[in-house]
Parts: C-alpha cells; sequence; structure tokens
C-alpha cells in the first residue's frame, strides 16, 4: 500500500506543478446527434496541436498559448465542421459540444436518422483505427448488434487474426494472432481480469459470462504502447463498457427462439436507460441482460493407447438449461470543466444447470469366447455457476498542461458446483452401473496382444467413422435395467476463486511541445486464488444386494432425445439405449443410499489430498504486480509520427501447496505443505513508427517486447513422489515467464465513405516456451527419479500476414446499392523444438488460416447479415513419442450465423437471427480425421425478437 500511496502522491505533485503555467487548454465533445464519435480528428489552426477523441466523444487540448483559435474537426464518412475558441491563460476552456453531419446518403432518410446510436458503426470503428499510432482494430456496439453474437467472446471473432474457442457451442476464450488464449491479455475497461473461469489453471480470462449488451466498444490491440499491461505474446482485447450518455436514452430487447437439438426454448431480454442532467453535471447508464437457453450436444470420445487402438468409446448425451445474467452501471460527475469522477459496476454470471448421460463401450473388456463385452452407464447432473463482480472508482483531471487521471478497482471470480446432490456435497455429481454379457459384432474387435482393441483406418482396421457403430448391430446388443449393476457414486468436487483485491492505475499525459507529448503512470495489483479440489468415489458396502436400475424403476426414463442422438452422421444408436435415472432419480438413490452408510469411500479410487491425489488441483496463490513506464509521441514531420517508451514489471508470486511422499518407512504416505516464491523483472520496450503520405493512407510498424507469466497450474509447488516406481509428478514455480519479440508492418487504404484495405505482416520470437517434460533427476535426496513436471523450451518463432477489406456497394444502382461486403483473411505458421522430441512441430492452438466474410444489405428500413467464420485444424497436445499419431488435433472448423432486422418505425426494431447454420461438427483428433478423439455437434438455434429504442 505505501508503493500505491508514494505513486499517487507522486503524481498529483507533479500534475499541481504544471498545472499552474500561463498556457491555456479546451476541452469538448463530437457527436453525432447526442451520440458520441470517437476518433474524431480536431485539429488547433497556426500550430501543430491536435488531438483524437476517445470512446466517449471527449477531447482536450493542452499546453496553448492564449489567443483566439478555429478549430477543424474531421470524421470519416462526415462533413469537415470548424469551430471558433478563444483561449485563456491559465484556465480550461470548455467548447460548445460539436454535431457532426453525415455524408452518407441512407443516414437521410427519416427512418435511420430516428435512432443516431444505430448508424455508421463501421465508421465509428475506422475512425478510431485510422487515427491511432499503433495497430488496433475496434469494432462498436452498434457494429456488434448487427450479428447473433451473445457474449463478449463471440464478439471479436470477426476481427482480422482473432479467433475463439468454444463450450458447448458458444464462444468461451479469445486467442490473438494464432496463439494460444492464455498468451493474449483479455480485459474490461483497461483491466485484466481474474480467470476463475473453470476448472482448470490458465490465466485465459473466459467471457461467455458478459453479455453483449453490456459493450460499448471492443478495442483489439495487436502491437501494444507502454500504456498497457503487456502481459500480452498475441495481442489485448479490450472490452469497454457503456457509459452515460449525452441526453436521456432508453431501450428495451425482448426475443424468443428455439434450439434444433433440445427442442425447446430460448429467451431474451434487455433494458438500457441513460441520461446526464442539463447542467452536464451528472450522468448515468444502467443496462440489465438476461438470457436463458436450452442447449444440448451428442458427442462420441475415444479412448486410446498410443498405437493399440480403443480400448474404450463413450457415447455422451448432453442436454441443459444455461441462464447468463449481466449488469452494467456507469454513473458520472462533472463538479467543473477540469474535474471529472467516475463509477463502474459490473456484475456477470452463469449458470449452467447440466444433465448428462454418459455410455461407455468397453472394448477391452470384451470376451471372444461368448462374443460378449461391457456397457457403462453414467448418470450425471450438476449445477455449474460463475460469478463475476466488479466496482471502479477513478478521475479525470486537466490542467493548463497536462490531463491526470486514475482509477481504484476490485474485481472477484469465482467458479463452483451448486447444492447438489446437496449444500454439503457440491459436486458434479454421477451414478455408474454395469452391465456385463452385452453382445458386440467381434468383426469389429481384435486383439494384437494388448487385449481387445476396436482400430481405425490408419491403424489398419475396419472401422471409421461410416461404420463405427456397427459393433452395436449384434442382435444380443441391449440395455437392459435389470442387468444394470451399480458400481460407484461419484461426487466431483471443485471451487476456484479469484480476486485482484485492488487494481490501482494512475496515468499523466502532457504536451511538452507543439510536437512532443510525454505520458508516463504505474500499476499496482494485488492478486489472490483459492482453488480446492476433491474427487471421490463411493462404493456399496450395504447389507443388501446390490442395487440394480431396475430396482428404481419409477425414475427409470428413456433418455431425453435417445432417438436423435448423432443423427447427423447417419446412424439410429440412440434406439440401443435402454432406461436411464431420471434426475429425481439420482438424487433418491443419493439419500437413500449416501448417509446411512451403504456406501463407502474408495481411497484408493479417489483423488483427494489424504491419499496425494489432487496435487495439482489444491494450491493457493498469492501475487503483486507492480509496473511503471513512460513514453512519448514526437511528431517527426507533417507525415510521420514516432512513439516509443519502456514499460517495467515486478512480478512477486507466492504459492502454497503441498507434497505427498510414499516411501517404505512410509508405505502410506505423507502429506506436508509447501511454500514457494518467485521474482522477476520484466523490462518491455516499445517502440512504433507511423507514415501518413496523404490523408487516406497509413502505413504503420512496430516493434515492441511482450511477456506472459506461467499459468497456475505451472505453478504448483511440491508434487507426488512414489518410491515403488521411483517416480515424481508435479509443477514447477521456478518455470520461468515466457517472452517474445514481436515486429509488425501494416499498411491500409481508405477509400469511398467507409470504404477500406489493409494488409501486414507479423513475425514475433518466442523466448521460454512451456512444455511438460519427463527426464531422469533427482527429488529430495532421491537419484535416478523418472520427474514430469513443465519446464521451459527452446526459442520459437512465428510469422503471420493479415488482409482486410470492406466494401459497399453504392456504386450500384437502386436497390443493389444497398449491398457490401466484408471479408478477411489471417495466415499464420509457426515452429518450436521440444527437448526430447525429434524435428521441429508447431506451437500448441495455433492454426495456419483464419477467415472472416460478411455479406450484408443496409438499405431504409432493412438490414441483413451472413457472417462465414473459418478456422483451420491445430495442435492441442504434443504426444509425448513426438509421433503425429500422438499429437492431438482440432479440426477444421466453419461457422455460419445470419441476422435480419426491419425497422418498423422510429422507435420498434423487428429482428430474427440464427447461428450455426452449417451445424459442423467439432472435433478432435489423433493424427488425422481417421482416428477421431471427440467429435461433437450442438445443431442450429435462432430467435425473433423486437427493440425498443425512445
Amino acid at each position: 500500500m505505501k508503493k500505491i500511496t508514494f505513486l499517487v502522491y507522486g503524481f498529483f505533485i507533479l500534475w499541481s506543478l504544471v498545472s499552474f503555467a500561463q498556457d491555456g487548454a479546451v476541452k469538448g465533445r463530437v457527436l453525432d446527434g447526442a451520440f458520441p464519435l470517437p476518433g474524431a480528428t480536431i485539429q488547433l489552426s497556426g500550430t501543430q496541436k491536435n488531438a483524437s477523441t476517445d470512446f466517449e466523444g471527449n477531447y482536450t487540448i493542452t499546453g496553448i498559448a492564449a489567443g483566439n483559435y478555429e478549430m477543424t474537426v474531421t470524421y470519416l464518412g462526415y462533413e469537415k465542421a470548424s469551430q471558433s475558441v478563444s483561449v485563456e491563460a491559465g484556465k480550461v476552456t470548455p467548447v460548445p459540444n460539436i454535431i457532426m453531419k453525415s455524408t452518407t446518403d441512407e443516414l437521410e432518410e427519416v427512418v435511420v436518422s430516428a435512432n443516431a446510436s444505430r448508424r455508421l458503426s463501421e465508421a465509428k470503428a475506422l475512425n478510431i483505427q485510422k487515427n491511432s499510432i499503433s495497430i488496433v482494430n475496434v469494432i462498436a456496439a452498434d457494429g456488434i448488434g448487427k450479428l447473433p453474437d451473445r457474449n463478449a467472446a463471440e464478439a471479436v471473432q470477426r476481427i482480422p487474426g482473432v479467433s475463439i474457442e468454444r463450450d458447448q457451442g458458444e464462444g468461451r476464450y479469445v486467442a490473438v494472432r494464432g496463439l494460444p488464449a492464455e498468451w493474449s491479455s483479455t480485459t474490461m475497461n483497461g483491466n485484466r481480469l481474474p480467470t476463475a473461469a473453470d476448472e482448470g489453471a490458465s490465466r485465459a480470462t473466459a467471457f461467455d459470462f458478459f453479455p453483449t449488451e453490456m459493450i460499448g466498444y471492443v478495442e483489439v490491440a495487436k502491437a501494444l504502447t507502454p500504456d498497457i499491461d503487456a502481459d500480452a505474446l498475441g495481442g489485448s482485447v479490450n472490452f469497454i463498457t457503456k457509459t452515460a450518455p449525452s441526453k436521456f436514452t432508453a431501450d428495451a430487447t425482448i426475443g424468443a427462439g428455439y434450439n434444433e437439438k433440445t427442442n425447446k426454448g430460448i429467451y431474451s431480454g434487455s433494458v438500457l436507460v441513460g441520461d446526464k442532467s442539463k447542467n452536464g453535471k451528472f450522468g448515468y447508464i444502467v443496462n440489465l441482460s438476461q438470457w436463458n437457453r436450452n442447449w444440448a450436444s451428442d458427442n462420441f470420445e475415444a479412448r486410446r493407447s498410443g498405437d493399440e487402438g480403443v480400448y474404450r468409446l463413450e457415447l455422451r448425451d448432453y442436454t441443459g438449461e444455461r441462464q447468463t445474467t449481466g449488469f452494467n452501471g456507469g454513473f458520472e460527475f462533472n463538479p467543473n470543466e477540469k474535474n471529472k469522477l467516475f463509477v463502474k459496476l459490473n456484475y456477470g454470471k452463469l449458470l449452467d444447470k447440466e444433465l448428462h448421460y454418459k455410455h461407455r463401450i468397453r472394448f477391452d473388456k470384451f470376451n471372444d469366447a461368448t462374443g460378449t463385452g461391457r456397457v457403462e452407464l453414467q448418470n450425471i447432473y450438476n449445477e455449474l455457476n460463475f460469478d463475476f463482480y466488479g466496482a471502479e472508482v477513478g478521475g479525470k483531471h486537466i490542467g493548463n498542461k497536462g490531463v491526470l487521471d486514475w482509477s481504484a478497482a476490485h474485481y472477484s471470480t469465482e467458479f463452483y458446483y451448486g447444492n447438489v446432490p446437496d449444500s454439503k456435497n457440491n459436486s458434479y455429481y454421477s451414478v455408474f452401473f454395469k452391465q456385463d454379457g452385452v453382445g458386440f459384432n467381434p468383426a469389429f474387435i481384435e486383439d494384437r496382444g494388448n487385449g481387445p482393441r476396436a482400430y481405425w483406418n490408419t491403424d489398419g482396421g475396419t472401422m471409421n467413422t461410416g461404420n463405427m457403430f456397427d459393433y452395436l448391430s449384434d442382435s444380443n446388443f441391449q440395455d437392459s435395467a435389470d442387468k444394470m449393476n451399480f458400481t460407484t457414486l461419484e461426487l466431483y468436487k471443485v471451487n476456484v476463486k479469484e480476486r485482484d483485491n485492488i487494481v490501482a492505475t494512475v496515468n499523466y499525459e502532457f504536451d511538452a511541445n507543439d510536437d512532443l507529448k510525454l505520458k508516463f503512470g504505474g500499476k499496482f495489483r494485488d492478486k489472490d486464488r483459492r482453488a480446492t479440489f476433491a474427487d471421490e468415489f463411493y462404493n456399496w458396502t450395504g447389507n443388501g444386494a446390490t442395487p440394480k436400475l431396475s430396482d428404481y424403476g419409477q425414475y427409470n426414463i428413456l433418455q431425453p432425445g435417445r432417438t436423435d442422438y448423432l443423427n447427423e452422421l447417419g446412424t439410429n444408436i440412440g434406439n440401443s439405449f435402454g432406461p436411464v435415472l431420471s434426475k429425481n432419480g439420482m438424487n433418491q438413490f443419493y439419500h437413500d443410499n449416501f448417509s446411512n452408510g451403504n456406501l463407502t469411500l474408495s481411497e484408493a479410487d479417489s483423488e483427494i489430498l489424504e491419499n496425494g491425489g489432487g496435487l495439482g488441483r489444491n494450491f493457493d496463490v498469492d501475487e503483486t504486480h507492480t509496473s511503471g513506464y513512460g513514453m512519448a509521441t514526437y511528431k517527426i514531420s507533417d507525415k510521420l509520427t514516432f512513439l516509443g517508451g519502456i514499460r517495467a514489471t515486478y512480478t512477486y508470486t507466492k504459492v502454497t501447496g503441498y507434497q505427498f511422499d510414499v516411501t517404505d518407512e512410509n508405505p502410506d504416505g505423507v502429506l506436508s505443505g509447501v511454500v514457494k516464491t518467485k521474482k522477476y523483472l520484466s523490462l518491455l520496450p516499445m517502440v512504433h513508427l507511423k507514415y501518413t503520405p496523404e490523408e487516406n493512407t497509413n502505413l504503420r510498424f512496430a516493434a515492441t517486447r511482450t511477456f506472459t507469466r506461467p499459468d497456475f497450474g505451472y505453478l504448483v509447488p511440491g508434487g507426488t513422489y512414489i518410491a515403488a516406481d521411483n517416480e515424481y509428478d508435479g509443477g514447477n514455480p521456478d518455470v520461468n515467464p515466457t517472452y517474445a519479440y514481436n515486429f509488425d508492418l501494416m499498411g491500409e487504404h481508405y477509400f469511398g465513405k467507409l470504404d477500406v484495405v489493409s494488409a501486414g505482416v507479423f513475425y514475433k520470437i518466442i523466448t521460454d516456451p512451456i512444455f511438460m517434460d519427463t527426464r531422469q533427476g533427482n527429488v529430495n535426496g532421491h537419484t535416478g527419479v523418472e520427474v514430469s513436471q513443465p519446464l521451459n523450451g527452446d526459442n520459437a518463432w512465428l510469422f503471420g500476414a493479415e488482409f482486410s477489406g470492406n466494401k459497399k456497394f453504392d456504386f450500384l444502382p437502386g436497390f443493389l446499392n444497398g449491398f457490401g461486403v466484408q471479408a478477411n483473411y489471417t495466415y499464420t505458421k509457426s515452429e518450436m523444438t521440444i527437448p526430447g522430441r525429434a524435428g521441429k512441430t508447431s506451437l500448441p492452438r495455433q492454426g495456419k488460416h483464419l477467415a472472416n466474410a460478411q455479406l450484408y444489405y443496409e438499405k431504409g428500413r432493412v438490414n441483413v447479415r451472413a457472417a462465414y467464420n473459418f478456422k483451420a485444424k491445430y495442435i492441442t497436445e504434443h504426444g509425448t513419442s513426438g509421433l503425429k499419431r500422438d499429437d492431438v488435433y482440432y479440426g477444421d472448423y466453419s461457422a455460419l450465423d445470419a441476422n435480419i432486422s426491419f425497422k418498423l418505425t422510429n422507435h420498434f426494431t423487428l429482428f430474427a437471427e440464427a447461428n450455426n447454420l452449417l451445424n459442423q461438427k467439432l472435433e478432435y483428433y489423433y493424427g488425422d480425421e481417421s482416428r477421431p478423439k471427440q467429435v461433437e455437434l450442438y445443431g442450429i438455434r435462432g430467435q425473433i425478437g423486437v427493440k425498443w429504442s425512445l
């Protein structure tokens, strides 16, 4: 806290000194009607001084000699505007709002001009990009609303070089320029958020909890400047929440739809209210969003060991209901023209009620003599919760020479399971049964010395995705409730809570002279993360016979949606599924048997701390990040601008976990606590050049250094040592962060009213990437131990090329001039060496090709868009053998979404939207597509609704 206090006092003293200089300053706002125009350029006549408006349309120019000036305002797609201003020494002069007039023909139509907040989203985004010195892409709220993207992650998938990773068909993680999601920074209002979004231990932020209705703008910085948190190798994606409008505004949306795979409904609604007082001193915005949807997915997953074929095939049938709730509140107070104070409050919640039936086909239990094998049934129910809370208070203070801004924020996230099966055992809850003696078709099963297996084509076998379910063609294959015997009950317990207790930021920017602008600042973050985990298995020890599924006859149901299971693959396998336990049946089984002694914990099967299990999932992290930076923006000439500086970030990490040792002296194992710390300073220089040969053409070059901290899961202290096997499996709190030198060259040209083409290349030299290693070493005095833990690997590199274009066909006659197209393509190639593995391989989750295309029609009352998204295959896991057949790939994935809206009146708009129209399967595979590991299908969903705007 002393560091923060010293930092704040220092900035306030400096700000006070320069504020008493006898130059003057001006401040104002550029609007389209009542709505801000970010990215407008303001030039002060007779000087080199200029400014660009921020996301709220505000601008400030400081260090102006007293006198009378003419201000010129330019904005792509709008007519040039001018304003006279008289500057007084020692004062900040407020300039009346500058109202811009559009040059775009369709905006002159009454039906469109009635609601300026929905106009020219492309213009807002393109103006910010055009005027930025660095390489950025921007989308505005009204642009997001033109497509059926329902959460923050999905909102950015249309941006060049940006891709998303999905969960149950919905966007979750954001990745930039072909690098893993945890290697990019995803922030809200400039602050990176806690990441306890699932049971993993990644630093990637999952944004499926945050609805798009909360977002004002999204800014993607692909080459960072020193005033941005630099823990981002790929880039930084900043979600900027909505702020108070300049006059009273009210919006409401309601929609209802249908999910084809569940045959059930989808419901959504949102409301927004905002206003500013007549004297402009007080402003507020409040918006609330709710999205409830029934969802389903059909999935099969193969379990195999090297080239030994598939020993188990899991047929997974998911249904559920998701509820996403979002709240955004923004409040501001402007006591005078020099000062502004604000408060931002944010809340997001994802509740996922999942009912899941899993049939496990055990090829390894096949008996060739009887021609029968085993089928296992898992009945699963859980209520997954993710809660997010955020609060920020801050201010902006304008002096005669410069501008000081500051903020203090707190963020908290928590992942946990609800009261299933009860409030004492919040779990992912499963009840297991098995049935032996089930007939399989023996033609599809072989024993090549490793036990019975099913083999794909690649292995020289007969199974492929066309006939892989023919093993069920035996007439004796039948699930039967009276032959399904209970085996075990599982309580899978996870709780992860992560908090950024305080995030304090101070920035100061001032004009040294007409050509030189200086900026420096600091940031401090205090973080803690608490994670607990247990996977408990309970076996039958009751007096009576082991229960059968038929004993719960009143709770036996036919599996929901079974007849349509995997019907996209041309199979009727669901007809083979017998009865399953209903959700009420699962609860009844628990209450009948758990508390009365019929079930006993099996420590041998369970993964709990007491037996050395889950060490990599039970650990605490306390971490502080302290950063300072300085940067200069120098206008070398009218055409060439330089931005350069350095950011220094000091990281202190303390990790508290466990060590478990099994030795001859302690055959049951000894659990002990372990505490490890690590400190490091990251020095990150950054240089940008922007060359503008003429008004509508930009060429940018950037050379930057960035880094990413190791995932929490890599930092686990301690591990498990088993003397009998002389093996140690653990984390590595000494692993170093990964750094990258980034080089970017991008060019763009604007033509017509809102048309642009851009192209560029980028190259990254990556040092110390982290990989999982197995080697011989020494542990706790034991020699020759086979040690498995994360280590830093050799250097890697990534090269990419990016192309983007936006063209409205307004040169065509009549009806046709409403058509337009947006398209972008990104190519990336990478190479890395994994010690102990022969040859080179690519970085994990780096796909070579990424493409987006939108065909749209906007004219009068009608807006129609169809958006196609493609991401090429990439490696998710590198196999330990070094052979391609053991590498796990995520296959090519394509998606097509569409939206149509029709403006009934100045206040009401009808809309219809559809997602996943191609219904392409999501798949992971070993080596190539003929050896699938996981295949999942989600079906088509859509909704219709009405929007009302005052």
